[in-house]
């Protein structure tokens, strides 16, 4: 699949399109859903262009993979959502009618959904 740089997240990640962050480090930006689906739902998506999951594995430096996977842990942590539990998902593929893929935004991103646990 080839990346589309004119994605709401690559915007995002370049300030084009303002966003709710929480939390950025080198190889991931973490913000606010801005239809959540649940009281804590928080995107993180790697700063590299990757279209989807799957872009993001086969052709994302092993650093670039360890430092997005340690940023979901840190939302985690600072959501404190690590007591309740919590969903990590994510689409790879574009939306159809039949839930195949279902990504709306063709930039490999991760939904971190829960309830803190000081609610």
């Amino acid at each position: 699949m080839q990346y589309d740089c004119d994605n709401a997240f690559y915007k995002i990640i370049h300030g084009t399109i303002k966003a709710n962050v929480i939390l950025e480090g080198e190889h991931f930006v973490a913000f606010h859903d801005i239809a959540p689906k649940a009281p804590v739902h928080v995107l993180v998506i790697p700063k590299g262009n990757y279209a989807d999951y799957y872009d993001f594995m086969e052709n994302a430096a092993n650093e670039e993979i360890i430092g997005f996977f340690k940023g979901v842990n840190q939302i985690v942590k600072l959501m404190k959502l690590e007591q309740n539990g919590f969903k990590l998902r994510t689409n790879s593929g574009k939306f159809r009618l039949n839930d195949e893929g279902g990504q709306e935004v063709m930039h490999m991103h991760f939904h971190v959904l829960g309830k803190s646990t000081e609610e």
